[in-house]
Order: structure tokens, then C-alpha cells, then sequence
């Protein structure tokens, strides 16, 4: 297929992109936004590497559906609605056409499933790995966007969801928590939240080094994902440490004050949302982050997925 046919194509599946959408995707260099009575924006990029991200054997829809969703996962992390999304795509050469359809078709369908209207962006082909970069551009469902920084002493840190064992095949599959933030900024202010993408002991080093304070973690309070429990006969690592370091959660750690969080636990078993929210440690104004458990105190590292250059 070439460069101006999958584009055509793309043009077909892309048509309109709503009210805001002048000019979409197409034959023109620039999609065309009506950005009135925005008065703040968020705008995320993530890029995926075959060979780092995904493997050459993964389906490509499903690459294409992790592409799209885990830069949606960073607009819910810092409480925003999507709007627009653009696309890179790198494909390696010989792949054909229906791995390009598929691939763009994964993130469509994301797109689609979260409301980004997906607006333009660029293809072409290499002889080197394929590579997938996704830019989404939100709004705040509040006043302003949410930050890393913002936490401070004596608030709850809690997490969404459960951790660890992305690596049994859950990394392919992120899950945006929109509902989840939009909820939860109608109970209460969060005061600093991030997504859970490089494992939670190196995501937590950078909220709290962000707001310059520190944390004590409960490690009996962490939420564990049955994955992580499976993995870890296999791994000779324990669960725990799976949901540490194995990164590809996509889960939000926000951090609340300690009354907000009693209101916030009250409410939401009567919000109508299923995602289990459970404070794992409070921010101290002890700088460093630290893991209890029964009569054990250590430090704990920042310690994750990190890309080496």
C-alpha cells in the first residue's frame, strides 16, 4: 500500500470529528481546531518501539489500541477530557497492507471509545522497527488540569485498581481511568495524581520529588492483581515487587488530604463505578520514600522500567 493510499483510506475512516473539527483529517498539512471558550488544555505524547514496547508478533490491533489508550491514560491522570489526537506511524518495511490498516484501526477504535477525535498526523516506512507515537490534546473536567506536584504532608496517597502482572499480558490492554478522576474531582480536590506507566516504587519517587515532600508506603496495603500473584512462582520475584517494578499498570496514584479521602471512601461505594480505590500510605514531610510492614521499616527505591540512552 502506498503512503497516499493508506491515506485515503485513513481520510474515509476519519471523516467529520465533530463540531469543533474544522479542518480534520485529509489532504491539508494542518487539522484545524475551534479551540473557543477553552481556556486551559493538556497535551500528552507517548511512543511505542517495537521490540521495547510491543513485540513484532503482537497483534497489530491490539498495538494500535495500546498506542491510542495509554496517551489517553496520561489526559485522565491529569483530569481532562479528550478532544483531538494525532498520529505518527513508522511502519516497518514489508509489513503490508492490512498491518497498517489494523495498527491504525487499534487506535481508532480507542479513540473512538473515549471520544478523541482523531485529527491528522504522518506515516512512513523504515527499514528499521515500527514505531507508534500518539499526541492527545484535553481539557480539564475542573479548573485546571492536575499536576505531579501538588501533594503535601499528612495527605492519603491512594490507587486505583490493582498492581502488577502487566508482563502476563495486561500491558496491551491499558484502561483510561476517565470516569474514575471526573468522580472523584466531584467529591473532593486532589492535590497531585500521575498514571501508574514505569512501575509504582519509580511513578511514586516522582510525585513525591515533584511536590518535594517524602511518603510512608503500607506494603500489607498494596493492591495486588491476581497476575501478580501468578507471575510470581515463575519470576522468583513476589507479588509485591511485581507491582513495584513491572511497570504498565496504567492505574492513578493521586494524593488527597486525610478528610477528603474519609469523604471520597464514604461516597464511592455509591457512585456506580466498580474500580476499587485503596489509600496504600500517607505523604510526610520527610523527603524519601519508605515501605512498612509488621515491625520492618526499609527504604524503598525508585526502582522501574527506565529507558536507557
Amino acid at each position: 500500500m502506498s503512503e497516499n493510499a493508506l491515506h485515503s483510506w485513513l481520510a474515509r475512516r476519519l471523516a467529520g470529528g465533530g463540531e469543533r473539527v474544522l479542518v480534520g483529517a485529509g489532504a491539508d498539512d494542518c487539522a484545524h481546531l475551534d479551540v473557543r471558550g477553552l481556556t486551559q488544555i493538556a497535551v500528552s505524547v507517548d511512543t511505542l518501539v517495537e521490540g521495547t514496547h510491543f513485540r513484532a508478533t503482537d497483534a497489530p490491533f491490539a498495538v494500535g489500541g495500546k498506542a491510542g489508550l495509554s496517551s489517553l491514560s496520561d489526559l485522565a491522570a491529569s483530569g481532562c477530557r479528550p478532544l483531538w489526537g494525532v498520529v505518527a506511524l513508522t511502519l516497518r518495511r514489508g509489513l503490508g497492507d492490512a498491518y497498517a490498516q489494523e495498527i491504525m484501526a487499534g487506535i481508532i477504535a480507542a479513540a473512538e471509545t473515549y471520544h478523541l477525535a482523531v485529527v491528522g498526523g504522518d506515516t512512513t516506512s523504515a527499514a528499521s522497527a515500527t514505531t507508534v507515537s500518539v499526541t492527545v490534546i484535553g481539557a480539564p473536567f475542573g479548573e485546571r488540569p492536575l499536576c505531579r506536584r501538588g501533594a503535601q504532608a499528612g495527605d492519603i496517597l491512594v490507587v486505583t485498581g490493582e498492581l502488577g502482572g502487566s508482563l502476563a499480558g495486561r500491558h496491551l490492554c491499558p484502561v483510561p481511568r476517565f470516569a474514575e478522576i471526573k468522580q472523584l474531582l466531584t467529591l473532593a480536590p486532589v492535590h497531585a495524581c500521575l498514571d501508574i506507566s514505569d512501575g509504582l516504587a519509580l511513578d511514586l519517587h516522582r510525585l513525591l520529588a515533584a511536590s518535594g515532600v517524602g511518603a510512608e508506603i503500607d506494603e500489607n496495603a498494596i493492591p495486588l492483581a491476581a497476575a501478580a500473584r501468578a507471575l510470581a512462582p515463575q519470576s522468583g520475584k513476589t507479588p509485591v515487587a511485581h507491582a513495584l517494578g513491572d511497570g504498565e499498570d496504567f492505574e492513578l496514584l493521586f494524593a488527597v488530604s486525610a478528610s477528603d479521602w474519609e469523604k471520597i471512601a464514604r461516597a464511592w461505594e455509591h457512585c456506580g463505578i466498580a474500580t476499587r480505590l485503596t489509600p496504600i500510605g500517607r505523604v510526610t514531610a520527610e523527603k524519601g520514600a519508605r515501605l512498612i510492614t509488621v515491625g520492618s521499616v526499609k527504604e524503598l527505591a525508585a526502582a522501574g522500567y527506565e529507558h536507557r540512552f
